[in-house]
């Protein structure tokens, strides 16, 4: 007998291409020589390097890429507009190749029809989704749209650096198509824009567990419900001090009004009152800048634990794919039972099978062969067993390719969260050096002033 393993491309996902009918294997590119040598650099750095092969006398073919893969995707200038039945925000999409306009509901479609035809990629969650305590104000106002521009830009970039999702047609559609909107492809988009619907076996699965956990997933699950206490924890912490530092900054700003206020009234000293005034102003300026720092990494911090829910997501699809193997054994198991007991009733309930005693005697009233009704019963047993065993077999193929899809989808998962995280506190950490460096240096300047006036 074959190992499932050994037919993996051609485990069928019940998720048909949006171009071919035959069905895809979401993953299948993604061995694990490529996991180890997949290049996840920032995109504006892609551009300043080098190829290895770029001197090579007899480079390698060509291997398809994904248009994004080695571009920047930047998403800018939001416009308010209306179509004459609503109003909305359209934003710049920025790619390699062309520039194009989308409004939310689109990225909405793209998450969308992602979802549903890779159900076994971490498809990356879209701003909104979870948690909307830290977007307040006007959805037209400035500080909104801004936060939501930066997560949709972070959106398409984590699409971008997938090795899969990055390639899939829906994805350069959205890109690169100019007649994204027109009435003709919107309708045609409605039929693509269909969610999976596990919500009924999520129901009926709701209480049921798995028999034989694997501890490799289990440790995922661990990891990810460890990282999530730790991004809340986090997200309260930042709060705070975010709190303070913009209080901090206001009252500076107070303190520096007053002490401009009192440098008139103390004319001996009122040059120096107006040079620590002033620095005092600067000072909370710069208090004011940092705070800013704070609220973008506390929306990073919002999205990575929506983007850790969609790992948790797509590992509760995994299980269900096992608890359906496991719910279908079962099965088998109960009807092979079922069709010993009605073969050789004798040899059940200790020789004294009641229910079929009475069976049979009830059909000898009413004149019905009961060795014939027992061998249909019989045939039909068998054919329901014949049905579950390919069932089965199936079930058992689906099951473990999707474990091993989502094995490989953890790799990238963990390699690419390191990358955004590295990125992130990079970015935290300069803006606090930043501060810091102005602040030594204002300060300086004031003493440095004050020394010389004496």
């Amino acid at each position: 007998m074959t190992d499932p393993l050994e037919d993996f491309d051609n485990v069928q996902w019940d998720v048909q291409d949006d171009t071919h009918p035959a069905v895809m294997d979401p993953l299948s590119e993604m061995n694990d020589s490529f996991m180890h040598t997949l290049d996840l650099t920032p995109f504006d750095t892609q551009h300043t390097q080098s190829s290895p092969h770029e001197h090579s006398p007899s480079p390698p073919p060509p291997q398809p890429q994904p248009p994004t893969m080695s571009a920047s995707i930047r998403v800018t200038e939001p416009r308010k507009e209306n179509d004459g039945q609503s109003t909305f925000v359209s934003y710049a999409i920025v790619s390699s190749k062309t520039t194009v306009r989308r409004r939310f509901q689109d990225f909405v479609w793209l998450f969308n029809v992602l979802y549903t035809n890779y159900p076994a990629c971490i498809v990356p969650p879209l701003p909104d989704k979870h948690r909307l305590e830290y977007v307040k104000g006007d959805r037209f106002g400035t500080e909104f749209l801004e936060k939501r521009r930066t997560s949709m830009e972070r959106f398409l970039q984590r699409i971008a650096r997938h090795p899969v999702l990055g390639r899939a047609s829906f994805f350069v559609k959205f890109l690169e198509s100019s007649d994204f909107n027109d009435a003709s492809a919107r309708a045609l988009r409605e039929g693509q824009e269909t969610m999976m619907d596990t919500l009924g076996d999520s129901l009926l699965n709701a209480f049921a567990k798995i028999r034989k956990p694997d501890p490799q997933f289990v440790e995922m699950k661990d990891r990810v419900d460890r990282l999530e206490e730790n991004f809340v924890v986090l997200e309260k912490t930042l709060s705070r001090t975010n709190k303070r530092t913009e209080d901090l900054s206001r009252d500076y700003k107070e303190l520096a009004a007053s002490i401009q206020g009192l440098a008139p009234l103390e004319t001996s000293v009122e040059s120096g009152l107006d040079l620590f005034a002033q620095a005092t102003d600067k000072y909370a300026t710069h208090l004011a800048t940092l705070a800013t720092y704070d609220t973008e990494w506390l929306g990073e911090i919002h999205d990575y634990m929506s983007y850790h829910n969609a790992m948790k997501d797509v590992l509760k699809l995994r299980d269900q794919k096992q608890l359906d193997f496991e719910e279908l054994t079962d099965y088998l198991q109960s009807t092979l039972k079922e069709r010993e007991k009605t073969m050789y009733p004798s040899r059940t309930d200790g020789g004294t099978n009641l229910t079929g005693f009475l069976t049979n005697k009830l059909n000898e009233v009413r004149g019905a062969d009961s060795e014939k009704i027992r061998r249909e019963r019989v045939l039909r047993l068998d054919d329901r067993i014949r049905e579950l065993q390919d069932a089965i077999e199936q079930t058992h193929e689906v099951s473990d390719a999707f474990s091993d899809q989502v094995k490989k989808e953890n790799e990238f998962f963990v390699r690419n969260n390191a990358i955004e995280m590295h990125d992130a506190l990079e970015t935290y950490t300069g803006a606090k050096i930043d501060f810091y460096e102005k602040g030594v240096e204002l300060w300086r300047n004031v003493v440095q002033s004050l020394e010389a006036q004496e």
